[in-house]
């Protein structure tokens, strides 16, 4: 009989609509191949029709009561990150301790950094459970960028902010018994905030399950460049911005006939707007499959200028044979080689040429995509990052 897994995430993972959902299912996949896991998470408020493969697992849903307005409140008392999700704890903790009480769990994941503050009430009632923590990000690296964007007063708070997440993370790291992080750059970054805990950082890739992008026919490609993501996350936000404006017309200049397909939930203002604007943009807001649009299209871009952690969206193009142009900050953490399978473009006018040649020379583009799918099988597609996965939790 499997041990018992409590598994913490502030994100439900299903749908698995974004990055850090996909990151958290499929690791999720992983561990029920060696455990009983109780998955406890918020009650997600969008009706999510039932999976034929989703996994069996029992889910413990509570109902999310802090606001980001009231996240922000309480961080300026309590001297934490600002963002709601790292204030889970509050709305968890009667769920964390029946269910520790009930099960006495040898093991205890946490999916997030930002709930670094679960650990101390998981102590309380299993003081000798192995606490396992999956960073997703380097956070106070993406608070500080963040802080960068903002002027006046937001400017001084995010910029606290960024000092508050950086105590987080060395509580973390005191706390836990073992930090997951996604790439060699963000482990890097723990080792060197706390030297004496750098023993506990394991690099876990994000990965895929090439399983879930097989498709029975392939659709023909269309005069499509498609930007996928969380339309709600500022390094996406910003990096639309950025290509709409200074790029996008490059591109328009030499292919008249383009359509830009932004892909991603919860769109922000600033996003929305671009549509208005031009009506060769199209904002799907929500969607079933993105890997439907990725299918289609002729390049999927990633002009980001900030960020941390890898694109789960680029393993995502990589896995659907689709070409990517990217800067070196959306590439970033993944083995790539420029020109070999992927497109890499610092400034407009190179990103705009990028796009442009492989919209006009399929051939490269499929040559492009076939590489990419080969690094993709051989880095990060859950096989092989199985073994290592299960040998530390």
């Amino acid at each position: 009989m499997k041990e018992r897994l409590l598994f913490i995430s502030a994100e439900n993972p299903f749908p698995q609509d974004s990055g850090g959902k996909l990151r958290t299912g499929n690791i999720l996949n992983i561990l029920m191949m060696k455990y009983e896991v109780d998955l406890l998470t918020y009650r997600n408020p969008r009706e999510q029709k039932p999976q034929e493969s989703a996994p069996a697992f029992t889910m413990h849903e509570v109902e999310r009561r802090m606001s980001y307005r009231k996240a922000m409140l309480r961080s300026l008392y309590k001297w934490r990150n600002c963002s709601y999700m790292s204030h889970a704890d509050m709305d968890m903790h009667s769920q964390i301790i029946m269910l520790s009480k009930q099960n006495s769990y040898s093991h205890v994941f946490i999916s997030h950094s930002l709930l670094g503050s679960c650990i101390d009430i998981v102590r309380g009632v299993l003081p000798e459970a192995v606490i396992i923590t999956d960073a997703h990000n380097f956070e106070s690296n993406l608070s500080a960028q963040l802080a960068q964007k903002k002027h006046g007063i937001a400017k001084l708070y995010f910029k606290l902010n960024a000092f508050w997440t950086r105590l987080d993370e060395l509580k973390l790291m005191d706390k836990t018994n073992l930090l997951l992080t996604t790439s060699e750059q963000d482990g890097l970054s723990f080792k060197a905030l706390s030297s004496k805990n750098s023993y506990k950082v394991h690099v876990i890739p994000n990965f895929i399950r090439i399983g879930d992008y097989r498709s029975k026919a392939e659709p023909e490609k269309e005069k499509w460049i498609i930007l996928p993501g969380n339309m709600n996350y500022f390094p996406n936000v910003n990096a639309a911005v950025y290509f709409y404006r200074d790029i996008y017309p490059l591109i328009k200049a030499q292919v008249p006939e383009i359509k830009w397909y932004i892909v991603g939930r919860d769109v922000h203002p600033d996003v929305a707007a671009l549509a208005e604007k031009d009506p060769s943009i199209v904002i799907t807001g929500y969607v079933d499959s993105v890997a439907d649009y990725v299918r289609k299209a002729q390049v999927v871009i990633a002009p980001l200028l900030e960020g941390s952690g890898t694109r789960l969206k680029i393993l995502e193009a990589w896995a659907l044979k689709t070409p990517v142009v990217s800067s070196t900050k959306g590439a970033e953490g993944l083995l790539y080689k420029h020109g070999s399978n992927i497109m890499i473009a610092d400034d407009p006018v190179t990103f705009a040429g990028s796009v442009v040649q492989l919209l006009q020379d399929r051939k490269q583009g499929a040559k492009l995509a076939e590489q990419a799918h080969r690094t993709l099988m051989a880095n990060y597609e859950a096989d092989s990052v199985r073994e290592k996965l299960l040998s530390l939790v």
